[in-house]
C-alpha cells in the first residue's frame, strides 16, 4: 500500500491517487446509474421470465437469479439516497427557519432561491422504483419455497414504502419539486407492489389452484369452448383444480377424478394429444407459481390494473406538458430524459404484463368460462387465440441424451479431465457429454401406450411399484429376474440396461427401425437424468463406479461395431457366457453382458421388452421423485419426466390416488393376475435366468 505521504506530496491537496474526478463522477451519476440499471432489470426479467418455463438455458437461469436479487438490492440503495437529496444553502438555511408550528407556515416566494436545486427532478423517481420492486407480471419468486415468505415481501413494501414517503415528505414544502406529481406517482408504486405481496401470499395456501374460478367441467364440449386447444385448457384447469398436483398432502375427490379419468380416456387418444394437454396443466401451474398471471381475470385486480395505467399515462403527459412550457421537447435533457424514460418504462412493463396475461391459458380458461356472462371481453380473447396464438408451444419440447458408448469413444484419460474429475466430481465430467434431441411424437405415443396398457390391467400391478416387474410379468419373465430394492440398486440398473441397449443397438443391422431409435433413446435419456439429477430423482450417483468401469465399456463396445446381424450378439466376441457366470463379483459391463446373451437367445422381440421396461423405469423414476422437485424443474423449462408424472396422475397411477385402486380391478385381471402367478410357478428352476443382475 502506497505511503500517505508520498501519495500527498505527489497529487494535489485533497486528490489522494489521482481519483477525486472519477468520485466527483460517481457522485454525480451513481444515482442515475442505479435507476437506469433497475429498469433494464425489469425489462430483462419480463422477458426472460417468460423463457425460463419453456427453455432449459443455465445462462437465461444465472442472469435471472442475478438480475432479481441485484435489482432488489439497488433499488433499496437507490431509495436510500433518495432519502438524502441535495439542496442549496439558501433552502438550508429556510428550513432552520421554519416555525415549530406548521399552521403558520408559508410557502417561500416562487422568485426566491428557496428551491431543491438540480436534484428537483429525482423526487419523482423514489416512487418510480417502488413501482419496479412489484417486478414484472412474468415472475415474482425465485423458488416454489419463497411463496411461503409472503411476509418478506409484506414487510418489504412497509419499508420501501416509507423510504419513499420520506423521500417525499423532506421535501414536499419546496417550490419546483414536482413533490405533488410524485405523490401520485405512489399510487400505481403502492398497487404494482401490493400485487406482487398478494399473489405470493395467496401462493402461500397448498391447495392454491389460482385466481380464475373453475367452470362447468360437463360444459366442455358445448360452444363455450369452440377451438380444440380451449377444450384441452378447461380440461387442464379442471385436472388442476381436482388433483392439485403440486399440493403433495392434498386429498383428492375420488368421484371427480373417476369422471375425469373417463373423460381422459374418451377425449385423448393419441401420445401427442396427451403430452399436449400436460403441456398446457405445467403452464398452468408454472404461471400460478411462479408469476402474476391471473391477477387481471378479477374484479379488484382489473380495477387495480385500470388505475395503475391510468396514472402512469396521465403522469406522464402532465409531466411533457409542465417542462415543455419552458422547454422545447427536443432541448430536453440530463434528469429530464431520465425521468421520461422511466416513466415510459412503467407504462410499458405495465402494458407488456397485461398483453403476456392475455395471451396466456388462463385467459383461455377465463374466456371460456364467461362467455355467456363477460362476451364483449372473452370474445376477443377467443379470437386473439384462434388467429395468433393457436400454435404455440408451452415448453421447450427436448430431452436430454447422454450416450455412455459415445462418452467412451471421446473420453482420454488425460491429466486435464483427472484434475477436472477430482476438482469437480466425476458427474461434472460425464455432464460435459451430454446432449438434446427434440421429442418425437412416436416416443410419445410409445410412452402414452405403455402407460395406458398398465394403467387397464393395474390388477396385476398389485403391489407392484418396481420399473420393470410389470413387463416380466407380462411377457412370463418374473423368475428369471430379480429386482432392485433401493436406490443403488435402481441407478445401477439403469446403467446394465443401458449398457446392454447400446451394445443391442450398435450390433443390429435394423438399428435405423423407429423402435430400435426410439428404445435407445428413452435409454440415453435416463441415463442423463440418472448424472445431471441424482438428487432430484430416486438415484444414487455412482458415476465413479462408471468411471472405473468405462475401459471394459470400451471394449465392450469396440467389439460390437464389426458385429452386422442380430444374431451375431451372442458370439463370444462379445459375450464370454461361462467365464461371466462363473465369475463371483461381476461388475456392470458382465451384467450387461448377460443381459445381452439373454435377450438374444430367448426373445425375437427385444426391442419391444426393453422398450417396455425403460418405459417403466421412467414410470418408476417420476413416480418416486418429490413433488416439490418437479414443481422446482418448471423453471427450467420442465423436465420431460415430470409430464410424464403428471401423465400417470391422468391415468390414476400416483401415490395420492392408490388408495382408490381396487375400484378399478375387475374379474377379468384377476384372473390375469392368477394365470400370470401360475406360469411363474411352472418355469423350470434349471432354465437360465435372463439377467440374474439383482440379488
Amino acid at each position: 500500500m502506497p505511503c500517505y505521504r508520498v501519495c500527498q506530496h505527489r497529487s494535489p491537496p485533497g486528490d489522494y491517487n489521482n481519483m477525486a474526478g472519477m468520485r466527483a463522477f460517481w457522485e454525480s451519476w451513481d444515482l442515475r446509474i442505479l435507476t437506469l440499471y433497475i429498469l433494464f432489470t425489469q425489462l430483462y426479467l419480463h422477458v426472460c421470465g417468460r423463457i425460463r418455463g419453456k427453455r432449459a438455458s443455465a445462462l437465461i437461469f444465472v442472469n435471472i437469479w442475478l438480475l432479481y436479487l441485484f435489482s432488489d438490492l439497488f433499488a433499496i440503495i437507490a431509495l436510500g439516497k433518495l432519502s438524502k437529496l441535495k439542496i442549496n444553502n439558501d433552502a438550508r438555511e429556510y428550513l432552520k427557519q421554519l416555525p415549530k408550528n406548521l399552521k403558520n407556515y408559508q410557502f417561500p416566494p416562487t422568485d426566491s432561491n428557496v428551491t431543491m436545486g438540480k436534484d428537483a427532478l429525482q423526487v419523482m423517481w423514489a416512487p418510480l422504483i417502488l413501482f419496479y420492486l412489484g417486478g414484472p407480471d412474468t415472475i415474482t419468486v425465485l423458488r416454489f419455497e419463497e411463496n411461503k415468505l409472503w411476509t418478506r415481501h409484506l414487510l418489504g413494501l412497509v419499508m420501501q414504502g416509507l423510504r419513499t414517503a420520506y423521500a417525499l415528505v423532506a421535501t414536499l414544502f419546496f417550490p419546483g419539486s414536482l413533490a405533488c406529481l410524485a405523490l401520485l406517482l405512489c399510487i400505481p408504486g403502492i398497487i404494482k407492489y401490493g400485487e406482487r405481496v398478494w399473489v405470493v401470499m395467496s401462493n402461500s395456501n397448498d391447495d392454491y389452484t389460482g385466481l380464475v374460478p373453475l367452470g362447468s367441467m360437463s360444459k366442455i364440449d358445448e360452444p363455450r369452448a369452440p377451438q380444440p386447444r380451449a377444450k384441452l385448457a378447461l380440461l387442464g384447469h379442471s385436472w388442476l383444480h381436482t388433483l392439485r398436483p403440486h399440493a403433495e398432502d392434498y386429498e383428492c375427490d375420488l368421484d371427480k377424478v373417476n369422471n375425469l379419468v373417463t373423460e381422459f380416456r374418451e377425449k385423448i387418444t393419441t401420445g401427442d394429444e396427451a403430452f399436449r394437454l400436460i403441456a398446457i396443466e405445467l403452464r398452468l401451474i408454472y404461471e400460478m407459481l411462479f408469476s402474476k398471471v391471473g391477477t387481471i381475470f378479477t374484479l379488484w385486480g382489473s380495477i387495480l390494473r385500470f388505475l395503475s395505467f391510468s396514472f402512469l399515462i396521465s403522469l406522464l403527459v402532465v409531466f411533457l406538458v409542465q417542462r415543455g412550457r419552458d422547454k422545447l421537447p427536443e432541448h430536453f435533457k440530463g434528469d429530464d430524459v431520465i425521468t421520461i424514460v422511466l416513466l415510459a418504462g412503467a407504462i410499458f412493463l405495465d402494458l407488456a404484463g397485461i398483453v403476456v396475461q392475455l395471451s396466456s391459458n388462463w385467459a383461455l380458461v377465463w374466456a371460456c368460462n364467461n362467455i355467456d356472462r363477460i362476451k364483449w371481453g372473452a370474445t376477443p380473447v377467443l379470437f386473439l387465440h384462434k388467429k395468433l396464438i393457436s400454435d404455440r408451444t408451452w415448453w421447450s419440447g427436448v430431452i436430454g441424451q447422454l450416450s455412455l458408448q459415445k462418452f467412451c469413444k471421446k473420453y482420454k484419460s488425460t491429466w486435464c479431465d483427472k484434475m477436472w474429475g477430482n476438482l469437480f466430481g466425476k458427474e461434472k465430467m460425464l455432464k460435459r457429454y451430454r446432449s438434446q434431441k427434440p421429442v418425437l411424437k412416436d416416443l410419445k405415443d410409445l410412452i402414452f401406450d405403455h402407460l395406458c396398457e398398465m394403467s387397464e390391467k393395474r390388477a396385476v400391478l398389485s403391489g407392484v411399484r418396481r420399473a420393470d416387474q410389470w413387463t416380466l410379468l407380462r411377457d412370463d419373465l418374473a423368475q428369471q429376474f430379480k429386482y432392485w430394492s433401493n436406490e443403488l440398486e435402481f441407478s445401477q440398473s439403469i446403467v446394465i440396461w443401458h449398457v446392454a441397449t447400446e451394445v443391442c443397438y450398435l450390433s443390429d443391422h435394423d438399428k435405423d427401425d423407429t423402435k430400435a431409435r426410439l428404445v435407445k433413446m428413452l435409454s440415453d435419456y435416463m441415463m442423463y437424468l440418472l448424472v445431471a439429477y441424482p438428487s432430484r430423482f430416486p438415484f444414487c450417483n455412482i458415476c465413479s463406479e462408471i468411471m472405473q468401469n468405462q475401459e471394459p465399456m470400451k471394449k465392450l463396445f469396440d467389439s460390437c461395431k464389426g458385429v452386422k446381424n442380430k444374431g451375431n450378439t451372442t458370439d463370444t466376441t462379445l459375450v464370454n457366457r461361462e467365464a461371466v457366470e462363473n465369475k463371483d463379483n461381476p461388475t456392470l459391463v458382465d451384467k450387461a453382458q448377460r443381459l445381452v446373451q439373454g435377450m438374444m437367445e430367448n426373445h425375437e422381440n427385444s426391442w419391444d421388452i426393453m422398450g417396455r421396461v425403460w418405459v417403466e423405469m421412467m414410470r418408476y423414476a417420476a413416480r418416486e421423485s418429490p413433488v416439490n422437485k418437479h414443481i422446482e424443474e418448471l423453471r427450467h423449462g420442465g423436465e420431460f419426466s415430470t409430464h410424464v408424472w403428471l401423465l400417470l396422475m391422468h391415468l390414476r397411477d400416483s401415490e395420492k390416488l392408490e388408495g382408490s385402486h381396487s375400484s378399478w380391478v375387475d374379474e377379468d385381471d384377476s384372473k390375469l393376475e392368477d394365470s400370470k402367478d401360475n406360469k411363474v410357478g411352472q418355469k423350470d428352476d434349471d432354465d437360465w435366468h435372463l439377467t440374474g443382475l439383482w440379488w
